[in-house]
C-alpha cells in the first residue's frame, strides 16, 4: 500500500509540466497589429523583418502601474543586451491611447498596438491574463522563454 501511494504522489508531481510552447500557432501567427502609423501588420511580418535574430518581447499597456514600473527593469537589460531586437506590443484601450502614452515610454525597440487587446488569437496562445508580459524568440524563431511576468535571470539566461 505505502508503495502504491508513494508511486501515486511521484506520477502526480512528475507529470505537472509547465506549458512551454516551442512554436506560435498559425492563427497567433495571423493576428493583425497596427505601426506607429497605423498600418496594418500581421504577427509573422514582425517576426520575419526580425529574422535570424534573437527577440525580446514585452506585452504591456501604456495605463498600467505595473508595465511602467517593468520599463527601469527593460532598459538596464537592453544596456546589457544591445544585439537583441526589442518588439513591444500594446494592449490599450485604443489606438490613440497608445500613442499618447508612448510619449512617456522610455525603452526604444519596435512598437505595435494590438487592437484586440489581448482578446485574439495571439493573446489566447498566449495564455494572457496579466501585464507585462516577456518572451524571448531565438535566432530560429523558436520560443524560448514564453511566460515571464518580469525582467529576471530567466530571461537573461536565455539571451
Amino acid at each position: 500500500m505505502r508503495f502504491f501511494v508513494l508511486s501515486l504522489v511521484f506520477l502526480t508531481l512528475t507529470s505537472c509540466a509547465v506549458f512551454q510552447p516551442e512554436n506560435f500557432t498559425t492563427e497567433a501567427l495571423r493576428e493583425e497589429l497596427l505601426t506607429l502609423e497605423r498600418n496594418p501588420i500581421s504577427f509573422q511580418e514582425v517576426l520575419n523583418k526580425n529574422k535570424g535574430k534573437k527577440k525580446f518581447i514585452q506585452v504591456f499597456a501604456t495605463y498600467c502601474p505595473v508595465s511602467q514600473d517593468s520599463f527601469d527593469d527593460v532598459l538596464v537589460f537592453q544596456k546589457k543586451n544591445p544585439e537583441l531586437v526589442y518588439v513591444f506590443l500594446s494592449v490599450d484601450h485604443s489606438y490613440h491611447d497608445w500613442k499618447r502614452g508612448l510619449e512617456s515610454i522610455p525603452v526604444k525597440g519596435q512598437h505595435y498596438y494590438i487592437p484586440k487587446k489581448g482578446k485574439g488569437e495571439l493573446g489566447e496562445f498566449l495564455k494572457l491574463k496579466t501585464i507585462p508580459r516577456f518572451l524571448i524568440i531565438d535566432e530560429e524563431g523558436k520560443i524560448s522563454v514564453y511566460k515571464s511576468s518580469k525582467v529576471s535571470n530567466k530571461l537573461q539566461n536565455k539571451v
